[in-house]
């Protein structure tokens, strides 16, 4: 007959049950928490960030993008891929500009933004007229992406922040900006002037002919022909000159007859030029070559009405 106050206490085997199940109970717990960070669950993040971004939900978007920065950074890793740049992105989408600026340059810094980043933020200091960090986007987005859309769009930008601020050598070495600059007479134009500023003479040569070829009456290059075929009549006449000095005789005079004929061709076609130019400006330095040429002439009237014309 059973004893009434006998104690039903559980057996081993009951106890072993419980504890184990308590223990997978823990076990799940603790995969799920471990899971919350895992790369697996921020994807997800990711992906939701850029959901509510294509669908217009750009505050949300943003508070993600945050979020997974701050768990990142809180962990001392760096920004996984481009969140610096989506949150960027996100930011300048909301009209903020200035919390977009800030992580554009995170996304720099820790080199992860793309072309687009250094092309954004070139636009953005453009429209505050800040010409230096603006030059401080467009030199990396052309080093590092030659290849891409952005650096083939912004490139004649930066020949132009060249050339205004007289960084001749930065300038040629950037030509040409675009593939139609050299069918382009403005652009052609500033090459020339900054190879003048280096004194490339042979460059300028060729140069000056191109233009001519667009334009006949490109002030640059006809200024530039004159001078050119002034200093090789004048340089003609002296050697002559010289050369007659040290050996006077009949033959050595023939010679420099001969000489002075082409020295003379030199200015006539000189002179054609200045007089075209001093027509359209009565420039004093125009003026002072016509009346040199007029004195290698030996036309003294003409010589000393420019003289005066000159001063």
């Amino acid at each position: 007959m059973p004893d009434k106050n006998r104690n039903f206490a559980p057996s081993f085997n009951y106890l072993t049950y419980l504890m184990q199940k308590y223990l997978v109970i823990l076990l799940s717990m603790a995969v799920l928490f471990v899971g919350g960070c895992s790369p697996a669950i921020k994807l997800t993040k990711t992906q939701q960030a850029k959901q509510a971004f294509d669908a217009g939900k750009l505050e949300i978007s943003l508070q993600l993008f945050e979020e997974i920065i701050a768990a990142e950074e809180e962990a001392g890793t760096l920004a996984e891929a481009n969140h610096y740049e989506e949150a960027g992105k996100t930011a300048e989408a909301l009209g903020d500009m200035t919390k977009a600026e800030s992580y554009y340059k995170l996304a720099i810094y820790y080199k992860t933004a793309s072309a687009d980043v250094y092309q954004k933020l070139a636009a953005y200091y453009r429209q505050q007229t800040n010409i230096s960090k603006e030059s401080g986007m467009l030199e990396p987005l052309i080093s590092l992406f030659p290849g891409s859309n952005q650096a083939k769009a912004e490139k004649a930008r930066l020949y132009q922040i060249y050339i205004e601020t007289e960084q001749w050598e930065k300038a040629v070495a950037l030509w040409p900006p675009n593939t139609d600059a050299a069918q382009d007479e403005s652009l052609l134009n500033t090459y020339f002037t900054a190879q003048k500023k280096l004194g490339n003479d042979e460059t300028l040569d060729e140069l000056s002919a191109d233009l001519l070829a667009l334009n006949p009456e490109n002030k640059a290059a006809l200024e530039w022909k004159a001078k050119a075929l002034y200093n090789k009549g004048e340089n003609r006449y002296q050697k002559e000159l010289q050369e007659y000095e040290k050996n006077k005789t009949n033959k050595q005079y023939k010679i420099m007859l001969a000489g002075l004929d082409v020295a003379t061709a030199y200015f006539k076609q000189s002179l054609k030029i200045f007089e075209q130019l001093y027509g359209r400006e009565a420039d004093k330095s125009y003026a002072l070559y016509i009346a040199n040429i007029y004195a290698r002439f030996g036309d003294e009237p003409n010589a000393k009405r420019y003289q005066k014309l000159s001063q």
